[in-house]
């Protein structure tokens, strides 16, 4: 069989798990892979022939670069002239469109859905609308990352059930990475409505006690919010874009990781944490539940309920030595069982052969 994994995305988290699958299924003789992906990745890559990487526009929005249709045509034509038995796009991206347009009946093509419902407040929730729709017109089969979200995108878009499948992320999982017992409570990630900035706010004035790292670039809308965060004498900040090296160093400086999100599909950031053996504290709203064994790799609390969350985190800061190491190895256990990428190989090979 010959397969096209394809990611333009500038996500450090959708390049890792395409390049992972990728670099684990060169491995496999009966199956001949190639990647196409940007130009510049932001995590490493084993490069080869197979390999396609290109100067594309970054987002999957309308910009500049979008219109360089001399080098769009090259990259259609080049995938025409491969003849793919299936092609697997990861991410949204306007560049996916005529590709899927050109090779639509000639090629099985796999289109990767992670937000079912775009979140409230995100500037692009008429662009990703857009894509979806367009994606269940062009796709043969559209997976979706986890099991809670399947009905909805059945009703929401009109599709077949035979045409939605699911199938759980992964990642390169590194070993256990041992704790350091500093104390810190981790929120990660964009800074932005829908992952609870305002949750944050709340939770971190009802914890004085409680140190806490937040890391990440901050949208616009948010920027009031981050100047009061600021302000608390228990917060340390750090805004701006985060390399995967400094990614590991904050996760592995802290001792949980927390996700007071208002809305969510999956969770990247809980994918993250459990790589770096990082328990996590959550609100169990949209497919939150299927990611965290709640008392075991994490806790999750009612949707909504500050105080609830406040307690957990003052309540974990108290935690003995050894029952936390108890949980940090079970974050790392759940992680690899759930979301490493050498255990997803079979399981992504019999996917594809069997969805043809």
């Amino acid at each position: 069989m010959k397969l096209l994994l394809v990611t333009f995305s500038d996500n450090a988290d959708h390049q890792d798990t395409v390049f992972g699958m990728y670099e684990e299924l060169r491995k496999d003789r009966d199956l001949e892979v190639y990647l196409l992906a940007i130009k510049t990745p932001k995590v490493p890559l084993k490069k080869s022939s197979h390999t396609w990487l290109v100067d594309c526009p970054k987002r999957p929005g309308i910009t500049k670069k979008t219109f360089d249709l001399s080098l769009l045509h090259s990259i259609v034509s080049r995938v025409k002239k491969a003849h793919f038995d299936a092609i697997w796009f990861e991410s949204l991206h306007v560049w996916n469109l005529p590709i899927m347009k050109a090779v639509k009946g000639k090629t099985h093509i796999y289109h990767v859905i992670h937000e079912v419902i775009p979140h409230e407040g995100d500037r692009q929730v008429k662009g990703v609308n857009f894509f979806n729709k367009t994606l269940v017109k062009l796709a043969d089969t559209i997976v979706l990352r986890n099991k809670t979200y399947i009905p909805t995108m059945i009703e929401q878009y009109h599709i077949s059930p035979d045409r939605v499948k699911y199938m759980e992320l992964w990642r390169r999982y590194p070993e256990y990475t041992e704790p350091k017992h500093t104390g810190k409570i981790l929120f990660f990630g964009r800074i932005n409505p829908y992952k609870g900035a305002d949750n944050l706010l709340k939770i971190v004035r009802l914890c004085p006690d409680v140190s806490f790292d937040v890391v990440g670039r901050v949208d616009p809308e948010m920027e009031d919010v981050v100047k009061e965060l600021s302000k608390e004498s228990n917060v340390h900040l750090e805004t701006g874009y985060v390399s995967d090296e400094e990614m590991q160093r904050v996760f592995t400086n802290s001792d949980w990781a927390i996700v007071p999100y208002n809305s969510a599909s999956q969770s990247g950031i809980i994918i993250d944490a459990y790589k770096y053996s990082r328990p996590v504290i959550a609100f169990n709203v949209g497919a939150i539940a299927e990611q965290v064994d709640d008392g075991k790799s994490g806790y999750l609390v009612k949707a909504g309920d500050i105080d609830g969350f406040a307690e957990k985190v003052n309540e974990v800061s108290h935690m003995t030595t050894e029952a936390y190491d108890v949980m940090s190895k079970c974050a790392y256990d759940t992680g690899c069982r759930k979301y490493a990428v050498q255990g997803k190989v079979e399981e992504f090979k019999t996917f594809i052969r069997e969805n043809l």
